[in-house]
């Protein structure tokens, strides 16, 4: 067997760079051999046998070969690795001690980088929750459907996921064997325990197969049966979250056969949901109770379970594995449009959908502050774009101080891979850091974002879970190192004579059109937040300035309620409300009190009337709504009379009168006077009640919506059908200065005139504020945002600016030296920082008048385009660019010539 060397002798040098192991072998193998022919012919044999035995010896080379080739690579790369783990570790090392060194800018990047990727979590937190994060504990979520239906509402066809039980029966008969299906209540909030200290818990009522539907099981104790869950009288029987059993029970095993309180109503505690479940819907459940626990509206009424007109359930259903989805959609459609299943006419065009079991990715529409939560997303992402502009304008401006010691790097022959490896394990090392600061800001921020944008929602889960540290991790780490990347390119290829003179400031000026180019991002990017944070300010102030008819800031509502249902049906109830009232007037700080039948903005209440022209002009829109008053109302509501006069005092013996308001003068009786005119209730031949009075529209319900018909009576002359009309709340008119005081006193009163009443005060202000929390939520984080938009872009026109003069300290030595005044370098200075930051604004104007119409539909009274938030916002990011460019302008007019022009 021969081993000749036939390697080329110009390959061989090669090894010298990198190890040849197949080469390493032939040789290792060669020297063996002929060490062992050596030896046989020492003991006398011929070279023939000696060859031939050492052959035998050896074996199967080529086998013995690969083994040894395998073990020498497994030994290469295991070296490998331990000196590129030996050199990162060293590189890490490093870059700690480098990042101590310039201690300003490493904390400058990590809280701009920490902020940036930490706000996006924190938004995704919130996002992944109300769009994405199916519901834990059920098993295979991705099968099960929601059922939404069209409904016909005043502004036209709109889904729905509301459903009767009547129609849940309708759906299950079309479903037949193609799969099944279940039915609940959304979580809604009910008083548990009793009196003023009662508490609120978030109740969910369920039928019994929807626990074994969702696939979720007890885990202590058991859920309840489908006897004890039966629709006409279901035991009082009850199962807990996880959660609240261990907020209410600490954990206690003694909780299975309690009995908790709830709508005055004693519950036996069966069981316990497992860890994870809280229910199907973003509202987190903190009881389930059988469906059947509905309260009938009013006895001999038709059962709640047989009334198509009783549709606040939400319809599960699980299609078997192969049936079509749209064929059973079109099965139910044809069902639901069946006379049985409707909700009156309406439903005779209906058409069923199936949307996903998230609560909000079905295809009914999602609430405004959803929407404002997706724009945010958005607005989230342009903070972390100017973030890491920012990142790479700092990292670029530490580059140019270290350009002579990396000069003295390449020069005692650092190859330029090693260098730049070794700049981006300093970038990657305030990445990690920076996505630990980024942690911390999305579990806060989830938490603020949660309360800010859905406070009525109960959260069971924690903002912070592992997907979120996760994306807080690997968006830092990528945009850490794509942030360095630039910088590390650009200072591994300096001008080695110029960056080893002494100091950086040698004269010669790198124009770096990356980071101008960084700076009119920023500056772009900050105008389109700040713009939009200013239209968000514009629609709130408009949307306050909304007249909804109710003086707010000084009405309060004053009223009793009772554990006990039966006191609330007191014959006498009105009157002693009546002398209440009396005594609210004379509380110190209240004006004037009135009585009303319902409290305002808070509900309707209709009767059937006739006039000469029938009510069917106005009932096509939207049926009148009716509130008996006492003549002191309107005054204490702030609502002004137009024409006529009010209802004369209370126990005047009058013929019947009537008080309508504007919109309802206007459409009852268009072209004609409504003063005089006769409203008769519940008969044509009834008492004729004349119209005395037309008064200012109010709102009924919500700040935005049409003027609504309303009509008034008098409390002590309520028409034949209006029997539930009674003065049950006191309307007080009180000086907004001493809410508190006049809350107390009044919740004092009340406590003395009705032993175990519960008391309840309410002032319009308080009821009608969540109606401008979109706005406000707008308002509040778009500013936010672009307040930390606009100081990330200060902080980078000031390190471009300040990167600018650091290298031309020569140069401004040399022009103060022949005579120019700091005026001139002042000029110079920010004159060329303002031409940048001018470049970005104008980009900014555009893209902000091209995203304008992603938050129109948001807007209130202000359009996109608005001029004043344009300019508002230019001439501000201006003022602030100067004072950011004046700082180091300053430095560079007060640099000394001798000591400039000695360092060159």
């Amino acid at each position: 067997m021969n081993y000749p060397d036939r390697t080329p002798r110009w390959r061989r040098y090669l090894r010298l760079l990198r190890p040849n192991v197949q080469a390493d072998v032939d040789d290792e193998l060669r020297f063996h051999f002929e060490s062992r022919i050596e030896e046989l012919l020492a003991s006398g044999e011929t070279p023939l046998d000696a060859r031939q035995i050492a052959a035998a010896e050896f074996g199967d080379v080529r086998e013995v070969k690969r083994g040894l080739v395998s073990i020498d690579h497994r030994l290469a790369a295991k070296r490998s690795r331990i000196e590129t783990m030996r050199d990162v570790f060293g590189d890490v090392r490093y870059a700690m001690r480098s990042l101590a060194r310039t201690k300003g800018v490493a904390l400058a990047i990590l809280a701009t980088l920490g902020l940036g990727v930490g706000a996006n979590a924190a938004m995704f937190t919130l996002l992944e929750a109300i769009y994405l994060r199916p519901p834990a504990g059920v098993v295979a979520p991705s099968g099960i459907r929601r059922v939404w239906r069209t409904v016909n509402f005043r502004n036209g066809m709109q889904y729905w996921p509301g459903n009767s039980y009547v129609q849940f029966g309708v759906i299950v008969g079309a479903l037949g064997d193609r799969g099944t299906a279940a039915i609940y209540g959304p979580p809604v909030k009910m008083k548990l325990g009793a009196g003023e200290s009662a508490t609120q818990v978030q109740v969910s009522r369920a039928n019994s197969s929807y626990f074994s539907f969702l696939g979720v099981p007890a885990e202590l104790g058991r859920i309840y049966t489908s006897d004890e869950g039966r629709l006409d009288g279901p035991d009082p029987v009850a199962v807990l979250s996880h959660d609240y059993w261990m907020r209410a029970f600490d954990g206690k095993r003694s909780a299975l056969g309690s009995t908790i309180v709830l709508a005055a109503k004693k519950y036996t505690v069966v069981g316990v949901a497992p860890t994870s479940f809280s229910g199907v819907d973003l509202n987190a459940a903190d009881v389930w109770i059988p469906l059947g626990s509905q309260r009938q509206r009013r006895a001999g009424a038709t059962p709640w379970w047989q009334d198509s007109n009783i549709n606040g359930l939400s319809i599960l259903v699980r299609p078997l594995p192969g049936v079509s989805e749209r064929g059973l959609e079109q099965r139910i459609t044809t069902a639901l449009r069946r006379p049985e299943a409707a909700y009156g006419a309406i439903d005779s065009s209906t058409v069923a959908r199936f949307g996903s079991i998230v609560s909000a990715n079905g295809p009914g529409e999602s609430s405004q502050e959803q929407r404002i939560a997706v724009r945010l997303a958005g607005v989230a992402i342009i903070v972390l774009l100017i973030a890491c502009a920012n990142v790479v304008n700092l990292l670029l401006s530490r580059a140019v101080r270290r350009r002579r010691e990396i000069a003295v790097r390449l020069a005692l022959g650092i190859s330029r891979a090693r260098l730049i490896r070794l700049l981006l394990v300093e970038s990657g090392v305030l990445a990690i850091a920076a996505a630990g600061v980024a942690v911390f800001v999305a579990y806060a921020g989830g938490i603020v974002l949660r309360k800010l944008l859905l406070p009525d929602v109960h959260w069971a889960q924690s903002p912070l879970d592992g997907n979120v540290v996760l994306l807080a991790l690997v968006v830092a780490t990528v945009a850490g190192l794509i942030a360095g990347l630039i910088p590390a390119l650009q200072a591994a290829t300096p001008e080695l004579t110029d960056a080893l003179k002494a100091g950086a400031g040698s004269g010669v000026v790198h124009r770096s059109r990356i980071r101008t180019g960084m700076v009119v991002a920023q500056a772009a990017l900050s105008v389109v937040l700040l713009v939009g944070a200013l239209l968000f300010v514009r629609s709130l102030t408009n949307v306050r300035n909304v007249d909804i008819g109710f003086d707010a800031r000084r009405l309060m509502t004053a009223s009793v309620s009772f554990d006990d249902r039966s006191a609330s049906r007191d014959s006498t109830l009105p009157s002693r409300i009546a002398q209440l009232a009396d005594q609210v007037r004379a509380i110190p700080g209240v004006q004037t009190a009135g009585l009303a039948s319902m409290a305002p903005m808070s509900g309707f209440s209709t009767i059937t009337y006739f006039t000469e022209t029938d009510s069917s002009a106005l009932g096509a829109k939207w049926f009148p709504t009716v509130t008996a008053v006492s003549p002191d109302f309107f005054t204490a509501a702030g609502l002004h009379f137009l024409r006529g006069s009010n209802f004369p005092p209370h126990g005047t013996a009058t013929p019947p009168q009537v008080i309508v308001n504007q919109t309802m003068a206007k459409g009852q009786w268009p072209g004609r006077e409504a003063m005089g005119q006769c409203m008769r209730f519940a008969k044509r031949d009834a008492e004729c009640y004349r119209v005395v009075g037309v008064v200012q529209d109010s709102r009924m319900s919500s700040i935005l919506e049409d003027p609504m018909p309303q009509y008034y009576v008098p409390v002590d002359n309520v028409p034949v059908d209006g029997g539930g009309l009674n003065g049950y709340y006191v309307i007080v008119r009180a000086d907004p200065q001493r809410v508190g005081e006049i809350t107390a006193a009044t919740r004092s009163l009340i406590r003395q005139e009705f032993p175990g009443g519960i008391p309840q005060v309410t002032w319009l202000s308080d009821y009608i504020e969540p109606q401008y929390r979109p706005w406000e939520l707008g308002a509040t984080l778009f500013t936010a945002f672009g307040v930390l938009a606009l100081i990330v872009a200060v902080i980078g026109i000031y390190s471009t600016v300040s990167y600018g003069v650091n290298q031309r300290v020569h140069e401004f030595g040399v022009r103060i030296a022949l005579g120019a005044q700091i005026g001139d370098v002042l000029r110079l200075v920010v004159g060329e920082g303002m031409r940048t930051l001018t470049i970005g604004i104008a980009c900014g104007v555009v893209l902000a008048l091209l995203a304008g119409r992603f938050v129109a539909s948001l807007l209130y009274g202000v359009t996109p385009s608005d001029p004043v938030a344009i300019v508002s916002v230019v001439v501000a990011l201006v003022a602030v660019g100067v004072v950011a460019a004046l700082i180091p302008a300053w430095r560079a007019a007060r640099v000394d010539p001798v000591s400039a022009l000695r360092a060159d």
